[in-house]
């Protein structure tokens, strides 16, 4: 799967459907207002929570990377996970996932402009370079929290006058230690 191709987390016939990642980074927007969820990198599994509980939402996945994947129907991974007692791992997976929905939602729910702003260049060193280099700052940003690009770009002239980030072409590069306020 070459870069910049999007799938939907349905089929043609309209079933849900459980993408596996084997290689490679996608991101995940939500379809309503087109907000900008996570960004995964390889190995993953995106929307194993529809083999309990169907989702009224509607995501979108874009691969920021070539990647390798497939994806199968709910029923079929229901079916494979039931028949290899997978249900542990399963639980695991999901676990984990709502792990980092906690750790999300800590970061951007009630949360000022900056700390938004901080916790999402944390993330994105957290990223390989590779990935860094392909991905801009601002537009990042911008398409996860819906805050004003005008904004954005104020706070991270700021940071990096103050030498707290360095950022190339608007790729970020490194970050260094951030303040906790604004």
């Amino acid at each position: 799967m070459p870069a910049d191709s999007e799938f939907s987390m349905f089929n043609e016939k309209g079933e849900p459907l459980i993408w596996f990642f084997s290689e490679g980074s996608i991101i995940l927007h939500r379809e309503k207002d087109d907000v900008l969820m996570e960004l995964v990198s390889a190995p993953t599994l995106i929307g194993l929570a529809n083999v309990f509980h169907k989702s009224h939402i509607e995501y979108r996945i874009t691969t920021q990377t070539d990647c390798q994947g497939f994806s199968l129907p709910v029923t079929q991974a229901f079916e494979a996970i039931e028949k290899n007692k997978l249900w542990q791992q399963a639980c695991h997976w999901t676990t984990y996932l709502l792990r980092s929905l906690e750790q999300r939602d800590a970061n951007f729910v009630g949360a000022t402009t900056y700390s938004q702003i901080r916790a999402t260049l944390l993330l994105m060193n957290s990223w390989s370079s590779d990935l860094r280099a392909r991905t801009g700052v601002i537009n990042f940003i911008q398409k996860r929290t819906k805050i004003s690009r005008s904004v954005i770009a104020e706070i991270l002239s700021a940071l990096r006058k103050g030498n707290y980030i360095e950022m190339e072409k608007g790729k970020l590069k490194s970050v260094g230690r951030l303040p906790t306020s604004y």
